[in-house]
């Protein structure tokens, strides 16, 4: 009997077999590696577009509230005297012993002192106060000395603990200015926002630590007081506010007074209340992703004075701000931001990152001003391209005009 002959594959028809399913494998691989580039496409531009709107959302909602409660001791183009009104303020930082003189504007495109961000971008300040039911000035009095408390003698029960006021005393003659100085208040009158502490007859604004209502009544130590007297540039102690003389307080609440930038292609901020601005290191990431800020003031030029201000722009510009009339002059801005997608497009071996549909930076190369901006020298859409990979990325741009309401609606 013959044996049985075996059956099976040959090798070649195995390795016949193991080419063909590698060459399935490849194709799709290939075919998953080219979706999967065009899902990351996708969701980079989505990346981008979300990053622009948050940033645009962020800004214009602070820009919206500018100079809320700030615009009493702002003065208003063509009032006078200048005794009654700040052209700085005097902040003393408790901790280190130390003051400085700050303009607390609702808005400003790159301050002096702030070190500047990226190449073509602009840094912005943007502040305004939190009070719920103190907008213009309150009367009051200090009988002696600056460390003594504040005697009102009505609207005390729009004050309450931990709000940050500035005591302005106006100056003896009328080209005097005026002394300017923010106060931490330590124990207020409002018995219902007082942390349990009872009213007290007057503002205090006391060094050691007390319940503030703006930190949730949780005990906080005093950041802008003095036991022996805040001291103004010239080392000598600033002047107490009398009633007689027109002192008064202007509430701020728990005011924000931040410098935005961008910062290695990432929108970045510094609350200037809290920390050191002119140290780069001190601002943190808020939105990645960003790399481009602008801004351009609206302003009321105003007929020959004293005719009385409108309240409409006339000019954009981006002149800077020599004093605080200017800074009422602001009624509105315009910014841009663009944001630019986290993903790094490959291009075609040998070829440059120039073909892309959306790889065009568009605050290089578009109008979004939407006109031409006053000011010899001045180019808010510089054609120069920066230098390396920029066209390897998509970019969304964002813009907007918004009013700054609060120089309009003054007390």
């Amino acid at each position: 009997m013959n044996a049985k002959r075996q059956t099976g594959f040959t090798l070649i028809e195995v390795m016949i077999a193991m080419l063909i399913g590698i060459i399935g494998i490849v194709v799709m691989m290939q075919t998953f590696a080219v979706s999967e580039g065009f899902k990351r496409t996708a969701t980079s531009g989505t990346d981008a577009q979300v990053n622009g709107s948050v940033a645009l959302y962020m800004l214009e909602r602070e820009i919206r509230v500018a100079g809320y409660g700030m615009n009493g001791y702002l003065p208003a183009v063509g009032a006078a005297p200048n005794n009654v009104y700040c052209s700085s303020i005097r902040v003393w930082n408790t901790a280190t012993g130390t003051g400085q003189d700050m303009r607390i504007l609702p808005f400003e495109i790159n301050p002096a002192g702030i070190p500047a961000g990226d190449p073509s971008t602009d840094v912005i300040v943007i502040g305004f106060g939190t009070s719920d039911s103190v907008v213009a000035g309150v009367q009051a009095n200090q009988p002696t000395s600056t460390l003594d408390d504040f005697i009102m003698t009505s609207g005390k029960d729009g004050f309450r603990q931990g709000d940050l006021v500035v005591a302005v005393q106006p100056g003896t003659l009328a080209t005097d200015p005026a002394s300017c100085v923010l106060h931490e208040i330590t124990s207020a009158t409002n018995a219902v926002n007082t942390c349990g502490a009872g009213p007290t007859t007057d503002l205090k604004h006391g060094v050691t630590t007390y319940k503030s209502a703006n930190a949730a009544c949780a005990f906080v130590t005093p950041r802008f007081n003095s036991s022996s007297g805040i001291k103004d540039a010239g080392g000598a102690t600033v002047p107490a506010i009398k009633l007689a003389s027109g002192g008064q307080l202007f509430n701020l609440g728990n005011p924000s007074l931040k410098a935005y930038a961008i910062r290695n292609g990432n929108l970045t901020s510094c609350d200037m209340l809290a920390s050191n601005c002119t140290n780069v290191a001190n601002y943190v990431v808020v939105v990645n992703d960003i790399v481009s800020l602008r801004a351009v003031y609206g302003r009321d030029t105003l007929p020959a004075l004293p005719a009385p201000q409108d309240f409409q722009v006339d000019v954009w510009d981006r002149a800077p701000i020599p004093t605080l009339a200017d800074a009422s002059r602001v009624m509105a801005v315009m910014i841009e931001v663009t944001a630019r997608s986290g993903l790094k497009e490959k291009p075609a071996t040998g070829a440059a990152c120039t073909t892309l549909a959306d790889s065009t930076r568009p605050d290089k190369v578009m109008d979004w001003i939407g006109g031409s901006v006053v000011g010899a020298g001045i180019d808010v859409n510089p054609s120069n391209l920066p230098p390396g990979d920029w066209a390897c990325y998509r970019y969304k741009l964002y813009q907007t005009r918004v009013p700054i309401r609060n120089m309009s609606w003054r007390p």
